[in-house]
């Protein structure tokens, strides 16, 4: 779910700027490809249901979780280039993710609404615009 989520919000970023939605999870290094070429191609995966549109409460809900998502990230990334070890950068993804769902949840949203709501904002862009100016007018909403 953290790869699905962190593929979401890096697709939803690139389609509203890099600080407008940040993935709950950070990239992780792949694990090193293995030596043999695998004899079958890996099934496709089924896009994620959007499930019902999102309400304009909801919209209001998202922008705000993903300001803080943002803002948890870009506290965390300076500590990640700083780490001098793989298992402190584990650790510090850990908690950075656990602190982004914590920011998702206490905008009344489940992390999975979060998702729908954030590949809708990705593919629409009548809700992505209406998400920008919550962003940017937050006093408002």
């Amino acid at each position: 779910m953290i790869q699905r989520l962190h593929r979401l919000g890096a697709a939803a970023a690139l389609t509203l700027g890099a600080t407008v939605l940040a993935p709950l999870a950070f990239a992780q290094t792949p694990p090193p490809a293995q030596e043999q070429a695998p004899t079958q191609q890996a099934p496709t995966q089924a896009a994620p249901n959007p499930g019902p549109a999102p309400t304009n409460e909801e919209l209001v809900d998202f922008a705000h979780a993903a300001t803080d998502v943002v803002n948890i990230r870009k506290s965390t990334e300076p500590k990640l280039q700083a780490a001098k070890s793989d298992d402190a950068r584990t650790k510090l993804q850990q908690a950075a993710e656990k602190q982004m769902e914590a920011a998702v949840r206490n905008n009344h949203l489940s992390v999975q609404r979060y998702e729908q709501i954030a590949m809708v904002v990705q593919t629409n862009a009548e809700v992505r615009q209406k998400v920008l100016q919550i962003m940017q007018n937050p006093a408002k909403s």
